[in-house]
């Protein structure tokens, strides 16, 4: 039940589910139609600033670190989500990029320095039933990318049950200790979804090295027009980093973290 008021109710807790309310309550509403207007041109504005978006990514996300040099945390979980195209329709098996593929292309790069030696994709189907469900083969087509860059498949494994991070972080510690009789690992996420993952896996009993990727926060810029003009991308990161902060805040009450 918590998965799915999570999932239902989350897009009406970010600015994009915002800026829609104003404006269909604008287009039914006569009296406060101006003010309901203006409401949601300030919340594209405020919400698509560039700069204002960048220091907000710059406070949340867990930062770059280096490749870890302890050699007891050998095995690195990375999770799914967004990784994998699914929605393109390709003529043969091969695999299509996605926004968060930088997590897999992390892990990659730990696997091939040597840091660790096992990664291990957590991630299941967590589509509801009036979502599509053409991704849910995602930690499949992870595990076939990392197979062509050279992951050799007895290093990968693959933990298809999970929905959530909560469910990420417990099957984990359950496979981490069964499989390898450990409670350590190298977390690899994206660095807007990585300070919720440590909280969980923490809970769970795990160890973590945060090992973080696909950042949104870039270099700080001055320009004129990141300050003036509403920016397409930088409303989109809002949108992941409102709903990641409203998530954080909900696990947090649950006691999942």
């Amino acid at each position: 039940m918590f998965y799915f008021f999570s999932k239902v109710l989350s897009y009406f807790i970010t600015p994009a589910g915002w800026l829609v309310a104003l404006l269909v309550l604008a287009l039914f509403t006569k009296n406060h139609r101006r003010r309901l207007v203006g409401g949601a041109l300030a919340v594209f504005w405020l919400f698509g600033n560039t700069f204002l978006i960048n220091e907000f990514a710059h406070g949340w996300e867990y930062g770059p670190v280096a490749v870890p040099t302890d050699t007891t945390a050998r095995i690195a979980v990375v999770l799914t989500g967004g990784m994998m195209d699914g929605m393109t329709p390709i003529p043969d098996r091969r695999f299509l990029l996605d926004r968060e593929a930088d997590r897999a292309g992390q892990a990659l790069y730990l696997y091939k320095q040597g840091a660790v030696h096992t990664i291990l994709i957590s991630g299941g189907n967590g589509d509801l039933p009036f979502q599509p469900g053409i991704v849910s083969d995602e930690g499949q087509m992870t595990a076939r990318f990392l197979e062509t860059a050279g992951v050799r498949r007895e290093d990968l494994i693959l933990e298809n049950k999970s929905k959530n991070t909560r469910e990420n972080a417990l099957f984990t510690a359950r496979l981490l200790r069964q499989q390898f009789g450990t409670n350590r690992c190298v977390l690899v996420t994206s660095a807007w979804h990585m300070r919720r993952a440590v909280g969980c896996f923490r809970k769970a009993g795990v160890e973590v090295v945060p090992f973080p990727g696909s950042f949104m926060s870039h270099q700080r810029t001055f320009v004129p027009a990141d300050w003036l003009l509403p920016n397409a991308q930088a409303f989109q990161d809002a949108y992941y980093l409102v709903k990641e902060g409203v998530g954080y805040m909900a696990y947090r009450l649950a006691g999942y973290i």
